[in-house]
């Protein structure tokens, strides 16, 4: 049995809470429409009857000044409202500053929890360069790879006509003989280059000062020959000699990649990185046989490559379309996709002809079959669109890892 003293405290209590709650909702209110207006929303606060005491008054102008004079911005009240709502530690919600009229004297500003502001983070070091790189990869140049899985194809010769007849377009054409160690590119072009990618690769010299000139402008990066560094090199070698020819993307329209023949180290980290193959055979089943298992490969490591066939030193055209049969049948029959056919180039003695006198036969016999064919396996159309969206060098040196 309460006597009653003990039950007016208990009925001042009561109402102490309700107040409290009933405080609590209206706050949680204007706060909701405050939100869904975008404003800022504001609510009375009464203290004991309704009315503000003259010690929470001082306290209240004391908060504004600090609050003021700290951010620099209106004056406002610490309520605790931005802690109670998911606010820092350290954060406090500011409240209106008071006005002169008896009304908002009466009343304190409980702010809506402002959104912590979005700062964009700075871009990681290799998200840089891969956004750099993909920007200047529009002024970098388009690379054709040209290879072949069997030697003796004609791969060579085929990949030095084809960059002259680009270069006599106007052009700025590089040629890279990347039968490493067994190269002749140079000797197909009547040069004598006294640096090759081993040079660049050792770092003896830069890979610009290791290119030599050729006809109509045509510049050549020799691959070197019976050098045992360039037969079998290691990953970290390539990674250095890719490093090294990056730059010279930036200078030339087109660069053609003369491959040797078969799938070495170097040659699956091409084909990783281009966008266009030109994939070079005849039509004997042994070079059918290794020019699929290139094909093949080619799309294991890029299923993107855009690969054209040619079909070299046909005798006819019947052969020739027979192989292209034989070669994209198979091709649809264990793979479900093939390459296109760009054309066949007939076995013309004048071939042979211009290799002993080192000089192409675009040049040397430009109305033969054979270098009418060239012209126009040349003149195939992806050859213009073959551009990464990163940079050649950038995305082989990722193929290697």
């Amino acid at each position: 049995m309460l006597n009653r003293f003990q039950f007016s405290r208990l009925r001042a209590f009561r109402r102490g809470k309700k107040r409290s709650a009933e405080a609590g909702a209206a706050r949680n209110e204007a706060r909701q429409d405050s939100e869904a207006r975008g404003g800022h929303g504001t609510e009375a606060a009464p203290g004991r009857d309704g009315e503000w005491s003259g010690e929470d008054r001082m306290t209240t102008l004391l908060r504004q000044h600090a609050a003021g004079d700290s951010a620099g911005t209106p004056a406002g009240a610490d309520s605790g409202e931005g802690r109670l709502n998911g606010g820092g530690a350290n954060q406090e919600a500011p409240a209106a500053t008071s006005t002169a009229t008896p009304a908002a004297a009466r009343t304190r500003t409980v702010p809506a929890a402002a959104p912590e502001p979005v700062v964009a983070r700075p871009a990681e070091p290799e998200q840089r360069v891969r956004l750099v790189d993909g920007i200047r990869s529009a002024t970098t140049a388009r690379v054709v790879c040209i290879a072949s899985g069997k030697g003796g194809t004609g791969k060579s010769v085929l990949a030095s006509n084809l960059a002259l007849l680009r270069a006599r377009r106007g052009e700025r054409v590089l040629l890279i003989d990347f039968d490493a160690g067994l190269a002749n590119a140079h000797l197909l072009l009547g040069l004598a280059p006294p640096h090759d990618v081993g040079h660049v690769m050792e770092g003896k010299v830069s890979a610009r000062e290791a290119l030599v000139e050729g006809p109509h402008g045509l510049k050549l990066l020799s691959g070197g020959v019976g050098r045992q560094s360039l037969i079998d090199p290691t990953r970290r070698e390539l990674d250095r000699l890719f490093k090294a020819l990056r730059p010279l993307e930036d200078e030339f329209d087109l660069i053609v990649i003369d491959h040797g023949a078969g799938l070495s180290y170097s040659t699956v980290a091409h084909l990783a990185a281009t966008s266009t193959l030109v994939l070079v055979t005849n039509h004997e089943v042994t070079a059918l046989s290794d020019g699929y298992a290139l094909y093949k490969r080619a799309k294991l490591v890029n299923p993107e490559v855009r690969v054209g066939l040619v079909v070299n030193r046909a005798p006819d055209e019947r052969l020739a379309m027979d192989a292209w049969d034989r070669f994209r049948g198979a091709s649809h029959k264990f793979l479900g996709h093939a390459p296109e056919l760009i054309g066949w180039v007939p076995a013309d003695p004048v071939i042979s002809q211009a290799v002993q006198m080192r000089r192409p036969a675009v040049l040397s016999f430009p109305d033969s079959a054979a270098a009418r064919a060239i012209t126009k396996v040349a003149a195939w159309a992806p050859i213009d669109h073959a551009r990464t969206s990163t940079p050649f060098y950038a995305k082989a040196r990722r193929a290697l890892r």
